[in-house]
């Protein structure tokens, strides 16, 4: 009689554990699936969650509906292709609609694009019935996808990063491949898992080299077209891509948190010429570098660069020259073999120090270990401006022993 109560309150409790979840019925030659808070339940005929999924993977074919995640001109590149492809009548897209974020400053470039095309466009944070697209794709998105949005997809979530995972995972993984000297770079296409960002398993990847001199706005253009590329090849015989993804490696794992305004300031007397040629290149399209003159801030833009700054050598350790502190060490990597300080005004002064160059006109400025021109400066609460303009009305009207950014 104890072991009938028994069985009468387990069967009760999984019971009433069915009701409280919001399940998903999936129906496969009249069998039935449900997912439950990310747990698979299935009847009687004893299936494991890796065939269930298999059999989704064997019997859906295209053309996909699909909801895509997406808010910036990085995203807008992967649904104008998944648009394209769409109006082309080819097969492979079936519906479309697209998920944005409300901003208060200004309209994200997706969502002005699904308004100028009359696509179906829903605000964010949303409720996706389950079985009602085949897969999503998010890009650029900046929300971490609970689980239960995961599951309402059969064919889980898509997601183009701008990145060779498992390097660079987070949002802003192109910035910091150009603070790191990184010479190559890529797109990868990965499964989504819910709870963290950027640890799926890859479906695709592509990769493309990065020149000295490339800027950040440019190579984000250029990683864009490149993942909207490999986002319809894996759409694309999607079955099988799924099936043959794989787990990222364990080993060289880094980080790519977001950048803020802060991080492109200019401390001179302990960053490098190849350091500031790093940021400059990194940041100049979003945060333009910055310094203070004498409490004001200023913005240096149009900066004199050098190829030789850009090639890094990782994992070499020297100690810094006399000019720095000995105890300290610098990578090599960011070492200047060439100072480029020509004008004998500004050699072997402190950092922070600056001479306008009558001939080239531009302001060098000393650093930790050279010294690095700028061509245009912007002081805050006015229009931007020549070098030859902010040595005339600024740096002209102080003494000699003052023309200097505060360190």
């Amino acid at each position: 009689m104890l072991v009938n109560l028994g069985q009468r309150l387990f069967l009760l409790s999984d019971a009433i554990s069915l009701v409280r979840c919001k399940y998903s019925r999936l129906t496969y030659t009249s069998k039935r699936y449900w997912t439950c808070n990310g747990r698979h339940i299935h009847s009687e005929h004893g299936k494991t969650s890796v065939e269930i999924k298999n059999r989704i993977l064997e019997e859906r074919k295209p053309p996909w509906n699909i909801m895509f995640f997406g808010t910036d001109e990085f995203a807008l590149e992967s649904l104008a292709a998944l648009h394209s492809e769409q109006k082309s009548e080819s097969g492979l897209i079936g519906k479309l609609e697209v998920v944005s974020v409300s901003l208060k400053k200004i309209v994200p470039a997706v969502s002005r694009y699904c308004r100028s095309e009359g696509l179906a466009l829903k605000t964010w944070p949303v409720v996706v019935p389950p079985g009602a697209y085949d897969i999503g794709v998010v890009v650029s998105f900046g929300h971490l996808l609970p689980a239960s949005i995961i599951n309402a997809f059969p064919l889980g979530i898509l997601n183009v990063h701008g990145s060779l995972l498992p390097r660079w995972r987070g949002a802003a993984p192109i910035i910091h491949a150009l603070l790191s000297g990184d010479q190559e770079t890529g797109i990868t296409v990965m499964k989504i898992q819910p709870g963290r960002f950027d640890v799926g398993e890859i479906v695709s990847q592509a990769s493309v080299p990065i020149s000295w001199n490339t800027m950040s706005g440019i190579l984000t253009k250029q990683l864009a077209v490149l993942g909207a590329r490999e986002l319809i090849t894996s759409l694309k015989g999607l079955p099988g891509n799924l099936q043959a993804a794989t787990p990222q490696p364990s080993n060289g794992v880094t980080k790519a948190p977001k950048v803020k305004e802060d991080s492109s300031r200019i401390i001179w007397e302990k960053c490098t010429c190849r350091k500031i040629q790093a940021m400059y290149r990194a940041l100049d399209d979003y945060f333009p570098l910055w310094t203070l003159w004498h409490g004001t801030p200023v913005k240096l833009r149009d900066m004199v660069m050098h190829e030789e700054w850009s090639h890094f050598v990782p994992n070499n350790r020297e100690k810094c020259n006399s000019d720095i502190k000995g105890e300290k060490e610098i990578m090599f990597s960011q070492r200047t073999s060439n100072t480029k300080c020509k004008n004998e005004d500004v050699k072997n002064q402190s950092p922070g120090r600056i001479v306008f160059n009558k001939k080239t006109k531009v302001l060098s400025v000393h650093c930790a270990d050279g010294c690095v021109s700028f061509k245009k400066v912007i002081v805050k609460g006015r229009k931007p401006m020549s070098a030859k303009d902010f040595y005339n009305g600024f740096i002209s009207k102080k003494t000699r022993d003052l023309h200097a950014f505060d360190i």
